[in-house]
């Protein structure tokens, strides 16, 4: 098989072998490629040392991201590929990264200190697919494995605990027997990781289309790293195959199931360490989701001018997934408030504070009173929303 990389990777790899230099597409490009799907990024693996690569790339712009680990970032026609030198890595005595690294002249070595064997393939135009851990066949399984000893790829990172979880969600691959008992056994290694790297990790996970499947099979693990009982984890599990894709939606399950309020929600995300947006979202659907929607347009408009319509969908989402059947239809009516355009907010209304100033004497929070009256009396349906009507509507207060 052959993989067409695009030409900003191949002037890479060019620059490389034109210098007396091996080059290989590594890792994830190499599997996505294999599934037939576009990269996201491309890694680029060589015998070339960093002081080497700065010289094979001195026509390009560069960015030591990690030299000292071996890694720099080239700027191709504006896109960056990493270029990393064959490595070794030392030991783990945190259990997060290694003490150090050694380079070597071969991708052998480096190929086997990969974490999974779908990310341990390389390849080249001249060589072709070099897979020596069995990648490309646990594709065709769809099996996420480890490269050599479970335990001991879990022990190096903590952190490829979770990694295994998201990239069986994300490709819907299943995780092989050794590899899922050790996933099982190593739970306590991630509390050794960060808990940004944890939430990175986490998100990804929740919105692949496995994502349902992974919570029920593996609650040991969600559970540790959200806070949340393991009955609670497949609670939202079972839930969660009900809704959309949305890290935020299914977060908020995850606490809703675990019976958790406002305030426990917020200290939860807080300890992973989350945005103060992803916060907010979280507790604001949770909170919104405790309660029956609005099934009527005036309600609904103003709902949805109040807390937005992202929020309302993450709410009728997650009151459907557990059973309600009337949030279909608060949802389908949202949609149909939105799609008309009808207003809900002042910003939305055909008059703005100029136009009240020249039919009242009106100045400041007055005029922002004003204006919400006249909000109201259009999402009550008692003015429609035309200048005309609002101003008239206007003069009429006092």
């Amino acid at each position: 098989m052959k993989i067409a990389a695009p030409s900003f990777v191949k002037k890479v790899t060019d620059a490389l072998r034109g210098a007396g230099y091996s080059a290989y597409l590594v890792g994830g490009c190499v599997r996505d490629s294999l599934l037939g799907e576009i990269p996201h990024d491309y890694d680029v693996a060589t015998n070339a040392l960093p002081e080497e690569m700065k010289r094979a790339f001195s026509g390009f712009r560069t960015v030591e991201t990690g030299i000292e680990h071996g890694t720099l970032t080239v700027i191709s026609d504006g896109e960056p590929v990493e270029v990393t030198t064959f490595r070794i890595d030392g030991e783990y005595s945190d259990g997060r990264h290694p003490d150090g690294v050694r380079f070597t002249d071969g991708i052998e070595p480096d190929l086997s200190r990969r974490d999974f064997t779908v990310n341990a393939m390389a390849y080249s135009d001249g060589e072709g697919l070099i897979d020596l851990f069995g990648g490309e066949e646990h594709l065709r399984q769809k099996l996420i494995a480890c490269v050599g000893e479970p335990d001991e790829r879990f022990g190096e990172d903590g952190l490829r605990v979770l990694r295994a979880l998201r990239f069986a969600s994300r490709l819907d691959f299943t995780v092989e027997e050794k590899t899922a008992e050790s996933v099982r056994r190593s739970v306590s290694l991630l509390m050794r990781v960060s808990a940004e790297r944890i939430y990175s990790e986490l998100t990804r996970l929740l919105v692949g289309p496995g994502a349902a499947r992974i919570m029920r099979e593996f609650p040991c693990v969600i559970g540790a790293v959200t806070d949340v009982p393991e009955d609670a984890v497949i609670r939202a599990a079972d839930a969660a195959d009900k809704t959309e894709k949305d890290h935020i939606t299914r977060l908020a399950l995850l606490f809703a199931e675990a019976d958790l309020d406002r305030d426990g929600t917020a200290e939860r995300m807080r300890k992973l360490k989350t945005s103060r947006a992803d916060r907010e979202d979280a507790a604001a659907a949770l909170r919104l989701s405790a309660e029956p929607l609005p099934d009527a347009p005036p309600a609904m408009r103003r709902l949805l001018g109040a807390v937005g319509a992202i929020t309302v969908r993450r709410a009728a989402d997650i009151r459907s997934s557990r059973g309600d059947r009337t949030a279909k239809d608060a949802a389908a009516l949202a949609e149909e408030i939105l799609s008309r355009g009808d207003p809900v907010k002042i910003s939305d209304l055909a008059v703005k504070g100029g136009d009240i100033r020249s039919v009242l004497p009106v100045e400041g929070k007055e005029i922002g009173e004003v204006l919400e009256k006249l909000l109201f009396l259009v999402t009550e349906e008692k003015v429609k929303n035309d200048r005309d009507d609002l101003l008239a509507a206007a003069k009429e207060m006092k």
